[in-house]
């Protein structure tokens, strides 16, 4: 482990010594019911596999007690209902959004059925060209484009497939949400703008045949700083809702719906480390980088 992992580890550490993510989650629930303006948060996961199904219903069974689990539209609406009247009386808890990357087959078999079984519904952000590789294409292009570290392909043919059309027409079918992430898993950031309509606008087209629904909701791919003004113009063009690989709680009254902010928490994660994130402690970490992004894009803090 590096120093900059070993000061994380220590952090939450000591954050869950002191119990600072339930003194966080318990403020965070008084100011909803005070009626102040209330923060959403959307989560972003990668895998889960069926060897981590217990792990997931645990993270489930425990966010479910902290947050109102929420889809895509919900999400949208009390964002609006929010900022509207930003001092709104609820007794009901922060909102949650559940979000998956890349089109992953257990994301459609494991994931879906949980938070189905929560009564809940998430996003699932494809990748068309993954979608359309059969199992041994899947394979490589999961090694050469998604999972790109230095490391030696180690998971089984099972978690690097990716769903079939069919099963995203499904998800669709069944109240879940198909994003967009981009055409072929590609780093916005250094793509050349003549390839920016395939990624970003021939993607979303391709993802609306499989589900008969326009994809409105975008997620660029690889890290907070992967795009550039003019990929992030195009999305807006074309899709309602741009999430960002930043983590941070959205404050319904400054924040944009083009730009959403996503905290990572994996399957995987131990439970000191997932209240660790969904209790926002890591947000003042990244506070310096969304300000940066937000400058970059040029995203107006009163944007509606």
């Amino acid at each position: 482990m590096n120093a900059k992992g070993a000061a994380r580890s220590a952090l939450i550490r000591t954050a869950a010594a002191l119990r600072a993510d339930e003194l966080s989650l318990t403020f965070g629930r008084w100011l909803v019911r005070l009626g102040q303006s209330p923060s959403m948060l959307a989560i972003e996961m990668h895998g889960t596999p069926k060897r981590d199904e217990a792990l997931l219903r645990q993270q489930l069974e425990w966010a479910s007690r902290h947050f109102r689990l929420v889809d895509l539209p919900t999400f949208a609406s009390l964002w609006d209902e929010f900022r509207r009247n930003p001092r709104i009386s609820t007794k009901s808890k922060p909102p949650l959004l559940f979000t998956f990357d890349d089109g992953r087959r257990n994301n459609y078999t494991v994931a879906a059925p949980l938070l189905e079984s929560f009564g809940a519904r998430g996003v699932f952000f494809v990748v068309p060209q993954f979608v359309q590789c059969d199992p041994h294409e899947a394979r490589q292009f999961y090694y050469s484009r998604i999972d790109t570290r230095p490391l030696a392909p180690e998971l089984p043919d099972e978690e690097t497939r990716s769903m079939t059309p069919d099963e995203i027409a499904d998800l669709s079918r069944r109240g879940h949400s198909v994003g967009n992430h981009t055409y072929s898993h590609v780093n916005l950031a250094t793509l050349p703008e003549s390839q920016l309509q395939h990624e970003i606008v021939d993607s979303a087209a391709q993802i609306a045949t499989w589900t008969g629904r326009e994809a409105d909701a975008f997620a660029w791919t690889f890290s907070w700083d992967s795009i550039t003004p003019a990929a992030w113009k195009l999305i807006q063009r074309h899709h309602r809702f741009c999430f960002a690989p930043c983590p941070g709680s959205v404050n319904c009254r400054t924040d944009s719906r083009s730009l959403i902010w996503r905290t990572e928490v994996e399957v995987a994660y131990p439970p000191s480390e997932f209240r660790f994130m969904y209790a926002g402690l890591a947000d003042r970490l990244w506070q310096r980088k969304r300000e940066r992004l937000k400058l970059a894009l040029q995203v107006s803090s009163n944007e509606a």
